[in-house]
């Protein structure tokens, strides 16, 4: 855990200045990087308060409201500068959020909901530090965070910068029957949103790289890729997927839904996306495979039964929104100036 400040929505939250602190209290001697004791970190104290900066944190509603914020630990055991790299989670409920350069416009990374697993990290992964979360790994060109942590590493998805987002937000979805019968529920849930939906029954990865290619321009804030479960070989699917993606992968956002079902390609095709993902920046999974209650599927095992035929949404259109909010500020991000701030004091 990192400083944590908690408090009542309408009340003034002070963030405690132990950050740099935590870091002094480390013990003697190298950590290697691996993650770093659950109880790692400063606790704010309420003696601790005279010390602060204080800052308020717009936290929505009458609940209560709590701001961690993690140093980062080198391999020498010393804390790098919180301005320069430093983890914060604006509340328990929300995912993640690395951060380098706070001061001024951030390289940025989401973890949680939208990390995503990797085999192994590239050759050109540097270590950075450790945190609780593991061992902190960044790409050389400063776009890919991995974090790695018992063996397992995640590659955190790099948010853009808040500009690049148009107003209304932008998405281009491709997909097949689960799509077609969710598209009415999509555009629903997303009414501050400009959303265009091509899903055809029956349709292959092979059918969707035409559609892929056929984008409009300039790129969507996001793209949703819904395809494989029609597919009979994993090795083709690969294939048309790195079409795919390198025509839709300008977006800000590129997230491929999981197949489910009970085709033995399945597996292959859910493994081929997870790889590829993985590599962009930008990529997201929605593991619909993992997430879809298999009550609410039909005899067939892939399609919702009959009156649930929009359960896609269900899982889609929160996975966008709070994207989008945590890209322009909110949500994830929406006490980053207040961190800021009290760290620039």
């Amino acid at each position: 855990m990192g400083t944590r400040i908690s408090g009542h929505a309408t009340a003034v939250l002070a963030l405690v200045m132990l950050v740099a602190a935590a870091c002094d209290q480390a013990t003697a001697g190298a950590p290697s990087l691996s993650p770093g004791p659950s109880g790692s970190g400063a606790v704010a104290a309420p003696g601790a308060i005279a010390d602060a900066v204080t800052n308020r944190c717009d936290v929505s509603g009458a609940e209560q409201g709590a701001i961690v914020v993690e140093p980062v630990r080198q391999a020498d055991g010393s804390c790098l500068a919180p301005r320069k790299a430093v983890l914060y989670r604006c509340d328990p409920s929300f995912d993640p959020v690395f951060a380098l350069g706070i001061e001024s416009l951030p390289h940025r990374f989401l973890g949680g909901a939208y990390a995503v697993p990797v085999a192994t990290l590239p050759d050109d992964a540097r270590a950075i530090g450790v945190s609780s979360f593991g061992g902190l790994f960044l790409s050389a060109d400063q776009r890919r965070l991995y974090v790695e942590a018992g063996g397992l590493i995640e590659r955190w998805l790099t948010l853009p910068d808040p500009n690049r987002i148009e107003q209304p937000p932008t998405a281009f979805m491709i997909g097949d029957s689960i799509l077609d019968g969710a598209k009415d529920a999509v555009v629903s849930a997303l009414p501050d949103w400009t959303v265009s939906i091509d899903a055809l029954i029956g349709r292959g990865s092979g059918g969707g790289v035409a559609v892929a290619e056929a984008m409009p321009q300039p790129p969507p804030d996001v793209a949703v890729v819904e395809l494989g479960v029609n597919d009979a070989d994993p090795a083709v699917f690969a294939e048309n997927q790195q079409r795919i993606l390198a025509a839709v992968g300008s977006a800000d956002l590129v997230v491929w839904v999981t197949a489910h079902g009970p085709e033995l390609a399945v597996p292959g095709v859910n493994r081929a996306i997870f790889t590829a993902m993985g590599e962009l920046p930008n990529g997201a999974v929605l593991d619909w495979d993992r997430l879809v209650p298999p009550e609410d599927l039909g005899s067939d095992d892939v399609h919702p039964v009959a009156g649930q035929e929009g359960l896609l949404a269900s899982f889609l259109t929160p996975y966008l929104e709070s994207w989008m909010l945590a890209s322009t500020g909110r949500g994830a991000t929406r006490c980053e100036r207040d961190v800021a701030a009290a760290l620039a004091g």
